[in-house]
């Protein structure tokens, strides 16, 4: 039986490269040092796998054809797309699937409700390749990725978000294999793109949610942060609900490490680390 050894939720603000050059440099050496004890955390439990979970931004998928949920079945997962390594400097990333759990994981899910569609075809955007190229440089481990919808309305029930992380974590200690697996949530806290509100925050909300996060208050997450509720903080703000699926794998266990201080010309760039072992 496969077993979660560590569970991670990350910031994916493509900004920490872009906007480098222009950020507070006390702060971003701040954040690379947040970065570089989750990963030396993240190798200390030794995982086999990663299980990937971040929302696409309309790069694989548009509004013609907008899964809720995806899992990514193909021999390779690798990114950024072409505008964001040339026009955000972003790193690329390549790792291989671990195609066997891939299928497993699609069929499981579509046998048990979640709404899974299957992509055999696909790049992997900012959304994973900023976490990955942190906290696995190495581009070593394989990874599985499960693509999410937090931009193409309707949008899933956070509910629906939580029992995505539950059916994860049932399904990888269901496993017959023996793999030590890690699962990367990739998300960020209030944030606005190219609307009046971008480079507003609410903070004593930011703060609120931050708190939250801290004390592993599953449920009072649950009842507050509902989808229109996080949007009216930013039409970005619903990629918090990949949070919700890591708290669906953690329930309401309290991290081990959380860092969440915002970067200066940069914004906001949390990162959270479990220890499952």
């Amino acid at each position: 039986m496969a077993s979660i050894v560590s569970v991670i939720a990350s910031t994916h603000n493509p900004r920490i490269f872009w906007n480098r050059d222009q950020a507070d440099k006390n702060d971003l050496d701040a954040l690379y040092t947040a970065f570089a004890d989750v990963r030396k955390m993240l190798a200390e439990t030794k995982p086999d796998l990663i299980v990937a979970v971040a929302n696409d931004h309309l790069d694989n998928f548009f509004l013609d054809n907008m899964p809720t949920f995806s899992v990514g079945v193909a021999p390779t997962a690798e990114g950024p797309f072409w505008y964001e390594s040339e026009i955000m400097f972003l790193p690329s990333y390549k790792a291989k699937v671990q195609l066997d759990f891939a299928e497993y994981l699609l069929r499981a899910g579509v046998e048990q409700g979640i709404q899974f569609s299957q992509v055999r075809e696909f790049k992997i955007d900012h959304a994973f390749t900023v976490p990955l190229s942190f906290v696995r440089p190495e581009q070593d481990i394989p990874v599985v990725p499960v693509m999410t919808n937090a931009f193409g309305y309707p949008i899933a029930t956070n509910q629906r978000w939580y029992e995505l992380g539950q059916f994860i974590r049932r399904s990888i200690e269901a496993w017959p294999g023996k793999e030590r697996v890690a699962v990367i949530g990739s998300f960020n806290l209030t944030v606005e793109v190219g609307g009046p509100k971008m480079g507003k925050y609410n903070m004593d909300f930011t703060r609120w949610i931050i708190e939250q996060m801290k004390d592993g208050n599953r449920d009072q997450i649950l009842k507050t942060l509902t989808v229109p509720r996080l949007i009216e903080e930013g039409n970005s703000t619903a990629e918090f609900l990949n949070y919700v699926t890591v708290l669906g794998v953690v329930e309401e266990a309290k991290p081990t490490f959380i860092q969440h201080k915002p970067v200066k010309g940069v914004g906001m760039c949390p990162v959270v680390f479990w220890d499952m072992q």
